[in-house]
């Protein structure tokens, strides 16, 4: 049984002399929130808009849910969600008529419809200006929109490009909390984004791509122990009470522990040399601390695994 949402073999697209994707492959499970990362000008949304066959590639093929999308457009679309970076709304009519005419579009039936359209603005918390011009809107409103226009139809993947643009952090976390809520329903999910630390809370895969070029795909934990291992030292911070005073003295003389803060009554931070160490550092601080409460290494975030990664091409 086929489990892949998505397979991207050898995708390449021109726009003139600028070469904005260059040879990308890589594929994601059907219930994945997946996440597709990269600075503005990555390549990303050409990426996701040859996925949702509005750009055809010059070489590559794409195939969603065992389908290839070039010969099987019109079935691709129907389960296919896709909210772009851009709102593309109509601003000359309401937001209710706005979602009713691209219900038209996705052949809704009209009480299904209606239904649909009633739960995402009461979701969103948009119901009371249902019948407000667009243009009359703030963009952060706007994008409210431009989402439930997207997932209408309860598509089978959802594209979400750059979805939280304009959007405040109170309206961020409501679409952070659906996206995870339609993906617990089946629904799988590609967040393309150029805002590193909003996926790490509902990704646990990444494709990272710079200048048209795929440099990276794995789990996020395994890129960060990846970015870790490199480091000449790390930092553990540990909670905890010390009986006897005198072996946090002995642990100071461990060659591999570089330095040792008492930062307050129960707060501790070692500098260790290298991630190599860490384990063996964990089995020390057991034998020495009476009790703990945390411990917690000052690991790498995904900025710093992207930043890394693109120094190689740049």
């Amino acid at each position: 049984m086929n489990t892949l949402a998505v397979e991207i073999n050898h995708i390449g697209k021109k726009f003139g002399k600028i070469h904005a994707l260059k040879d990308v492959s890589f594929s994601f499970n059907k219930g994945e929130i997946f996440g597709l990362l990269g600075p503005n000008g990555a390549g990303k949304t050409t990426l996701v808009r040859i996925m949702t066959t509005i750009l055809e590639p010059d070489q590559g093929s794409i195939t969603l849910f065992g389908k290839d999308i070039h010969k099987r457009r019109k079935g691709i679309r129907q389960i296919i969600g896709y909210v772009p970076a851009s709102v593309i709304l109509y601003p000359h009519l309401t937001a209710h008529e706005n979602l009713i005419h691209s219900a038209s579009l996705y052949g809704m039936a009209k009480r299904k419809a209606l239904e649909a359209i009633e739960f995402l603005l009461t979701k969103f918390d948009m119901w009371d200006w249902r019948n407000e011009k667009i243009k009359n809107f703030s963009s952060g409103m706007a994008q409210k929109i431009n989402i439930c226009r997207g997932i209408l139809h309860e598509p089978q993947l959802l594209v979400l490009d750059e979805p939280t643009n304009g959007l405040d952090p109170e309206s961020r976390q409501v679409v952070r909390d659906f996206i995870l809520e339609i993906n617990a329903a089946g629904t799988t999910v590609l967040l393309t984004t150029h805002v590193m630390w909003s996926v790490e809370e509902i990704c646990k895969r990444v494709a990272i791509i710079e200048k048209g070029n795929l440099i990276a795909i794995d789990h996020i934990s395994n890129l960060k122990s990846l970015e870790m291992s490199k480091k000449d030292s790390i930092k553990v911070i540990v909670s905890g009470l010390i009986e006897n005073k005198n072996d946090i003295e002995k642990l100071k003389r461990t060659d591999w522990i570089l330095d040792v803060k008492h930062e307050d009554q129960k707060n501790y931070v070692f500098t260790i040399n290298g991630s190599g160490k860490v384990k063996e550092l964990q089995q020390l601080l057991l034998k020495t601390f009476s009790t703990i409460e945390n411990i917690k290494i000052n690991e790498p975030t995904l900025e710093d695994v992207f930043i890394s990664l693109t120094k190689r091409i740049n």
